[in-house]
């Protein structure tokens, strides 16, 4: 499990490391904000599960960094997504559209000077030395902790979209559900070199789970930007209507019962030669 954490810290740390730099230098692509947005969650989702074998001050110190990182990537990124829904909308008020992509000039330019000085000062390298895994970490392997974790983890999951896929869920349970797909299969790429190739399949469809739900994310992000636009609103919500119902089917033909006992017997052991 020492090996494992060294290894996948590094690896998010150089990853992270390499967006900022990219988006300083790249401010104005959309993409390159998406790459360190999610860079950060890997990290963060790290920290967050692995709490117990850090420094617990170092992580609070650096993920209080992240969040304030991830604040400013947000107010560039909510802009972006919104230009791209009001479009999938069908939307096309030059007025409204126009004033999104003001108000993304300002919050990207906050970003860059942000980044720039992540950048400059080496934020990201000097956590290298924070995140040594701590003398009283526990003992256990790296299957025994995957063991530990994953299969709980992903019976919330499961138990999560049971209620978010339901005619008459709301959105903040699709985004609930949205945070806990994420936060397993971030986990669960770390346990990769421990279950091998049966995770892969597991992967795939949280990615995709993870598109249908962010799809519907981005809908409810816009109509909190444009609530003043009546008319865009409606379309808004017509788009979203659809997404919510292309992630009830993904749910049922990904995620049924039957997928969740294969998950919960390929969960149930872990050792990397699978």
């Amino acid at each position: 499990m020492r090996r494992l954490l060294r290894s996948q810290t590094e690896a998010r740390l150089k990853k992270l490391d390499r967006e900022v730099r990219n988006a300083a230098r790249k401010p104005e692509d959309a993409d390159s904000i998406h790459d360190l947005r999610v860079s950060i969650r890997r990290l963060k989702q790290e920290l967050e599960v692995f709490l117990e074998w850090f420094e617990a001050e170092n992580v609070k110190i650096i993920r209080r960094h992240l969040r304030k990182l991830m604040n400013r990537c947000a107010a560039v990124r909510n802009c972006d997504v919104a230009v791209v829904v009001l479009r999938a909308a069908g939307w096309q008020g030059p007025k409204l559209l126009a004033g999104l992509k003001k108000q993304r000039r300002g919050a990207a330019g906050e970003l860059a000077r942000k980044l720039e000085h992540w950048r400059s000062a080496g934020q990201v390298r000097k956590w290298s030395g924070h995140l040594q895994v701590s003398r009283a970490a526990s003992k256990e392997t790296a299957a025994e902790a995957a063991q530990r974790l994953l299969p709980a983890m992903a019976e919330e999951l499961f138990r999560a979209g049971r209620e978010a896929a339901r005619p008459n869920s709301t959105r903040l349970r699709m985004h609930r559900l949205r945070l806990k797909a994420k936060g397993v299969r971030y986990t669960l790429e770390m346990f990769e070199p421990a279950y091998g190739r049966k995770s892969k399949p597991m992967l795939d469809a949280l990615k995709g789970l993870q598109e249908k739900l962010g799809a519907i994310n981005d809908c409810a992000t816009t109509l909190e930007m444009i609530r003043r636009d009546r008319g865009a609103a409606v379309s808004v919500r017509r788009l979203a209507g659809e997404r919510e119902a292309e992630f009830r089917t993904y749910w049922k033909e990904h995620f049924g019962s039957r997928e969740r006992a294969r998950w919960k017997a390929a969960l149930s052991t872990a050792d990397g030669k699978s």
